[in-house]
């Protein structure tokens, strides 16, 4: 062998024992990246199996379950954790958590309400319920700790699910694909209304054909977009339609709360909608249950479960032209308007109120001392 043949053999030799070593080290840190991950896996499958667990090692836990094994609920704290800063009070979930807090005090608890800015104040309590926003709050683990998740499912990681000792949702369908994924106990549990805030009341001097109350989100909603193909007119109260429609529609940004029910009772027909998530996933708005409460007629866009739910009283629509058809046939039959807003009224006020739904988590609590092992 010449002198450059060697040469050659041995660059050659190299080379590959290089690309050889790259490879090898390349496999071991992948290797290695892949125990990792593994492990980390597998310290959240346990962290999610003994969660409850470690919680019920606190000594507050049992003693609160006792409790509400007893039902002695007068001492019990609950604190409801609104999605609301201070500042503003306007937001639906204020008044949601205000619905809430009425009914718990009914049935003898204590109850305080923490808007975003003192979610974390320095007070004692026993049971935390989280009404989920936009923002994650971090549970106390010497608390039982509940979320109400009643919007925008998209928002909400399974690894946030898993802090709480029971997920309600107000979803049956996004409910069955939780419980598929999640440890913890999820347990449907629709929005509501409050019979004391939404109720019949006439007032002449709010009536219109058509109403709809709501902000845009920056959005151009689908059901004014539709309706402004047609040859209808709307009132609108809300923020934000200033970008979208002209000004004679806009009647003002706000309503006040407390006599949203008014405007609600006066309307011929009032449109309601849904954003995209709660479509897909089946979440039934809350304006919903607050406007059959008041015995008014809804023509809503469509979610799966507003048939069976509201057993055909709230109207729906296809397209544009099914809207155009059905605006113009209810305003032309007010008896058949009627007709739907009453039986649409009895069938919230008996199924579907704060009270009702309280009695759901009033039970659902009681039975965490039945299937936790103390």
């Amino acid at each position: 062998m010449s002198f450059i043949d060697k040469i050659l053999n041995k660059s050659n030799s190299y080379v590959f024992y290089k690309s050889q070593y790259k490879k090898l080290k390349k496999e071991n840190s992948d290797l290695k990246k892949k125990i990792k991950k593994s492990n980390s896996d597998y310290e959240v499958i346990l962290d999610k199996k003994n969660f409850s667990q470690k919680k019920l090692a606190k000594t507050t836990i049992p003693q609160i379950l006792n409790k509400l094994a007893n039902d002695e609920f007068d001492k019990i704290t609950i604190a409801i954790k609104s999605p609301n800063p201070l500042k503003n009070n306007k937001w639906g979930d204020y008044f949601f958590a205000k619905g809430l807090k009425k009914a718990l005090q009914k049935k003898g608890f204590n109850v305080i309400l923490q808007q975003r800015d003192n979610w974390y104040d320095n007070v004692k309590v026993d049971i935390t319920i989280v009404l989920r926003g936009l923002r994650e709050y971090e549970p106390n683990l010497d608390e039982i700790n509940l979320m109400w998740n009643i919007s925008h499912p998209d928002l909400v990681s399974d690894e946030e699910y898993e802090k709480y000792d029971i997920v309600f949702v107000a979803s049956e369908k996004y409910t069955n694909i939780l419980k598929n994924r999640l440890n913890t106990s999820v347990i449907t549990l629709l929005q509501c209304t409050d019979p004391e805030i939404f109720y019949p009341k006439i007032n002449h001097k709010l009536s219109e054909d058509i109403l709809f109350v709501g902000v845009t989100r920056g959005v151009y909603r689908t059901i004014i977009k539709d309706l402004f193909k047609t040859n209808h007119e709307v009132s609108i109260y809300g923020k934000g339609w200033d970008k979208f429609i002209d000004e004679k529609y806009i009647k003002d940004e706000y309503i006040p709360n407390e006599k949203l029910h008014e405007y609600y009772s006066s309307c011929k027909i009032l449109l309601n909608d849904h954003w995209n998530d709660m479509i897909e996933f089946d979440f039934p708005s809350n304006r919903l249950f607050d406007a059959l409460a008041c015995g008014t007629f809804v023509i809503s866009d469509k979610i799966p479960s507003e048939e069976e739910l509201f057993e055909n009283t709230i109207v729906t629509y296809d397209d544009v032209d099914d809207l155009d058809e059905k605006i113009s046939y209810y305003l032309n039959n007010p008896q058949k308007r009627e007709e739907k807003a009453l039986k649409g009224k009895n069938i919230v006020l008996k199924n579907h109120t704060f009270d009702n739904r309280v009695d759901i988590i009033v039970d659902e609590l009681k039975k965490l001392k039945k299937n936790i092992k103390m």
